[in-house]
């Protein structure tokens, strides 16, 4: 049997992050994880070789990752509805899995569905408490720039500083919180 594991993508825009969802083993799917860890760009023959993994007998947790890493594809394409639709079905089939809620905010961020993607970044920031989840400052910082698109600044300045604390020389969001004029009160 596979074993599904989760990889991550980044927004650049700084826009937000992305996780990958490693599927180990030899077929599709797992040539499916690579390209998405690798970053393919979301060539037509890599979603044709995730698209082909859909029609394996894959474990559920295989085939949620593999709709995970074709949605990162399909947004690295620019498709963000296709992407949008992958990432729903995981959710669907894996509600707990915090990187199928980043990835699903990220393409909320790109199609300007902003409070929709705060609530989806938020559900991964919350299911990440439970666990070792290496990806929070993505999360927390993919949950900034929908703030910042909201211009709730204080929302956004706060997750990028929260963000730092969890990886202090992350070049993204010390690029990001710089854009802030921080005032203190007398």
């Amino acid at each position: 049997m596979l074993k599904a594991l989760i990889a991550f993508c980044m927004l650049s825009l700084p826009l937000g992050a992305n996780a990958q969802v490693v599927v180990l083993g030899s077929s599709d799917a797992q040539a499916c994880y690579v390209m998405a860890r690798d970053g393919n760009p979301g060539s037509a023959a890599a979603i044709r070789t995730c698209r082909s993994a859909l029609d394996l007998s894959l474990s559920p947790e295989d085939l949620t990752a593999t709709h995970v890493n074709i949605g990162i594809l399909y947004m690295r394409a620019g498709d963000y509805r296709k992407s949008r639709a992958h990432y729903e079905t995981a959710i669907a089939s894996s509600p707990a899995l915090p990187e199928a809620y980043i990835n699903y905010g990220a393409a909320l961020i790109y199609i300007e569905e902003y409070s929709q993607a705060i609530n989806a970044l938020s559900t991964a920031i919350d299911l990440g408490k439970t666990k070792a989840f290496e990806k929070m400052p993505e999360a927390l910082f993919n949950r900034a720039l929908a703030y910042d698109r909201e211009q709730n600044y204080k929302a956004a300045y706060l997750d990028l500083r929260r963000a730092l604390t969890l990886r202090p020389d992350w070049p993204p969001a010390l690029a990001a919180v710089r854009r802030y004029n921080v005032k203190t009160p007398f």
